[in-house]
């Protein structure tokens, strides 16, 4: 009995437990993402894995698309340089908040000063009606 509880325990141990984010990418490309776990592909630079990619094209030619290893190098090819570019769009957007912070520091407010030339043509023009008034009144 006590070695038979051994036992499922020994193989409760040995079961993997995952994280929500490789389950993310496992259900993005399960290919790519039992490769990642299993092939050494997946630490090689990009210049590596190009290269890889045009040995197979020369070796398979027209099939090498089809092959499941071109098509895993593919994908993390694709998701480098989705990385890379979403590297690169945040700094592009975080200098682009940079660059309004600046602005919004150096421009003045100009709300101010338009309710004061409001108010101030607003007075010019009741100033007008009262002196067309006092005129008109005057010449009788």
């Amino acid at each position: 009995m006590q070695k038979r509880q051994l036992q499922q325990g020994d193989s409760y141990q040995s079961q993997r437990l995952y994280t929500a984010s490789e389950v993310a990418e496992f259900e993005y490309c399960p290919l790519a993402w039992w490769h990642e776990q299993f092939e050494p592909l997946v630490h090689s630079d990009s210049e590596e894995l190009f290269a890889e990619l045009v040995a197979m094209e020369h070796e398979h030619g027209a099939q090498a698309p089809g092959l499941p290893e071109y098509q895993v190098i593919e994908q993390l090819l694709l998701r480098r340089g989705a990385f890379e570019e979403g590297i690169e769009q945040h700094q592009e957007h975080a200098a682009e908040v940079a660059e309004l912070e600046e602005e919004r520091i150096v421009v003045p407010d100009s709300r101010g000063r338009m309710r004061v030339l409001i108010w101030l043509a607003l007075g010019i023009l009741i100033l007008a009606l009262l002196l067309v008034a006092a005129s008109f009144f005057l010449a009788r």
